[in-house]
């Protein structure tokens, strides 16, 4: 249901405000609504040139403040406490340091993975490079071969051509495509090496820019030593991060949290009119906690504080926040409502029709035994594990109700995923779908022109209530031709008298007539689209037939493919693939029945969510 409002008017000695609104921010019941700027008697109302100073600054701190929360970890652990420390740095040095180990463990991971490049290649070479240490009158140069061009033979060949054999060249596995080789040549003769391996197409093993400059012996020799820092030093960035995290963010969601209240509280005082000697608070509190407010108010100023509340006429409508307050067991579908807008204040809210209609159409297509306890179990399971948190624990109570109403009907067609009840002596208690198609349509039918007879009836009353006579007579001549129609159908299938059919297909013309003089030529297309309205619910019929047959179709794969093992593994995927369909599908179906079909005759979105003056969380 909708929670009724109170427009409320808060009055007393301006020098109060700021207590008054301070308490209202505890309370968290009040949500402003701005007074005009300028008024008669002298108040204003308004922002002040400081104050919006001080909004602008205190949104750039918010903006630092989650910035630097969004960059440093949650420690594992609650703080113990959440004041800052006894030398608390500036925010900008916070972000400064933050920003420092930042770009230093990215420059860590990045030589990290610069030296991974090279491992392989270098643990190839390095015990090679060992015999050079020392040699000061020869040079080391790595090289990297194809094995399937046959390269290392030409190179050695090129290499005994200049160098007249004076050489050494060592070659080791790396992997199934590349061998890594070690020249060793007099060190005069380096440069023609360099330019046969760069004519030849042969790679060079090049050590990282920042290791260029030494031999290579050297080199490797470094940078594998480096490459053992490496990790020590990471972790040693990681637990600085993890220290900040620990000693920050605390201090820091304090501040945040102080930092929001401050700017909703200044806010909040320039929705306020003033004069020289009193304020004036309007907005908009649930009648319920009127009383509650009135009493805080009170006691808090000993009666110097006025409060008024007021009822909320139609011409308000418009305005008013919307509450939705259902029971317990009504509030998990909110969830399905959440898609649409909120109803508008003053109109009907569709929780409950959800909580009927939804799982009665779901289950009307599902409609399987096997399926429905399988879907039973796995929102058992989820409401018990609270997958997805409250949101997820309202999920699975909706899909509780809409797994009981899939078993229900499952009985009811003697469906235990698909054909397999008859093994177990399921026998349809109301169809079998598969052969009574048309009864099955019709009693789709007949459900369907039931909802939407309801939906007319809430619309006719909503639209009366909210003064819109026309509408409420346009859909109360929609609900006479929806019921004339029902009748003659009722009457041409033997469930009324034969009488009434022609007598229900004569007031059509009188009611077609009547829409047209009160609405125009379009009536007509009107009632026509209703009629169609009711004939989409044969989808309820038409979905679930397609999962039957899937279903069956998966139990005569298990008998009729040998061996029997690949038989009953397609079946089994089959049957799962056509349980993911079972959810998806219904689903879709029924909240399309719902929010195109059944909304359309009586909800009225636009309504304005409720967003109190309150603490920040």
């Amino acid at each position: 249901m909708i929670v009724r409002m109170a427009r409320v008017l808060v009055m007393g000695p301006r020098r109060l405000l700021p207590d008054v609104l301070h308490l209202l921010q505890t309370l968290g019941t009040l949500q402003l609504r701005p007074l005009p700027a300028d008024r008669p008697d002298g108040g204003t109302a308004g922002t002040p040139r400081g104050d919006a100073a001080t909004q602008a600054e205190l949104q750039r701190t918010i903006g630092m403040i989650e910035d630097t929360l969004g960059r440093l970890p949650r420690p594992g652990h609650p703080p113990q406490s959440v004041m800052a420390p006894e030398a608390p740095l500036q925010l900008e040095e916070l972000q400064a340091t933050i920003r420092a180990l930042e770009e230093r463990r990215a420059a860590l991971e990045e030589e990290r993975a610069l030296l991974a490049r090279y491992e392989r290649l270098l643990v190839a070479i390095a015990p090679l490079l060992h015999e050079l240490e020392g040699a000061r009158h020869l040079d080391a140069v790595g090289v990297l071969v194809r094995r399937q061009q046959d390269t290392a033979a030409l190179l050695g060949r090129e290499l005994t051509r200049i160098t007249g054999g004076a050489h050494a060249l060592v070659l080791r596995e790396i992997d199934e495509e590349h061998l890594a080789g070690l020249v060793t040549l007099p060190r005069e003769l380096t440069p023609q090496l360099t330019r046969l391996l760069f004519e030849r197409g042969i790679g060079e093993v090049k050590l990282p820019e920042r290791y260029a400059g030494q031999p290579l012996a050297q080199g490797v020799k470094t940078l594998l030593a480096r490459r053992r820092e490496l990790a020590d030093e990471i972790e040693r960035c990681r637990k600085q991060w993890v220290s900040l995290g620990e000693r920050w963010h605390g201090p820091l969601t304090a501040a945040l949290r102080e930092a929001r209240n401050r700017l909703a509280w200044l806010r909040a005082a320039g929705l306020c009119a003033q004069t020289r000697h009193a304020f004036v608070v309007a907005g908009w509190v649930p009648v319920d906690d009127v009383a509650a407010l009135h009493q805080a108010l009170t006691r808090a100023h000993h009666g110097t504080i006025t409060l008024l509340a007021l009822p909320v006429t139609p011409a308000e409508y418009d305005a008013v926040p919307v509450v939705l307050k259902n029971p317990s067991w009504l509030r998990p579908f909110e969830v399905l409502l959440a898609l649409q807008p909120l109803p508008r204040y003053g109109s009907l809210d569709p929780t409950p029709l959800l909580a009927v209609f939804f799982p009665l159409c779901f289950g009307l297509i599902l409609a399987d035994v096997g399926m429905g306890l399988t879907l039973l179990l796995l929102a058992l399971v989820g409401w018990k594990r609270h997958w997805g948190g409250a949101v997820g624990r309202d999920v699975a109570a909706v899909a509780l109700a809409c797994a009981v109403s899939a078993t229900g009907f499952g009985f009811l067609f003697g469906e235990l995923f698909g054909d397999l009840g008859r093994f177990v002596g399921m026998e349809p208690i109301l169809y079998n779908r598969r052969q009574a198609i048309i009864p099955l349509l019709g009693l789709v039918l007949v459900f369907g022109g039931s909802q939407l007879g309801l939906g007319l009836s809430l619309g006719v009353v909503t639209a009366w209530r909210a003064g819109e006579r026309g509408t409420a007579g346009a859909r109360l001549l929609m609900l006479a031709v929806l019921g004339a129609v029902a009748s003659a159908a009722a009457a041409h299938r033997g469930l009324l008298p034969r009488e009434l059919e022609r007598g229900a297909l004569l007031a059509l013309g009188p009611l077609v007539a009547l829409a047209v003089l009160t609405e125009g030529w379009l009536a007509p297309l009107e009632m026509l689209r209703t009629l169609g309205n009711v004939l989409s619910y044969s989808r309820l019929m038409a979905v679930g037939l397609a999962s039957l047959l899937l279903a069956e179709v998966a139990n005569q794969l298990a008998v009729a493919v040998r061996p029997a093992v690949l038989g009953v593994g397609l079946a089994v995927l089959l049957h799962i693939t056509n349980f993911t369909l079972g959810l998806l599908s219904p689903i879709i179906q029924a909240l399309r029945l719902q929010y195109v079909e059944f909304f359309d005759k009586f909800f009225v979105p636009g309504g304005k969510p409720y967003t109190p003056l309150s603490l920040a969380s």
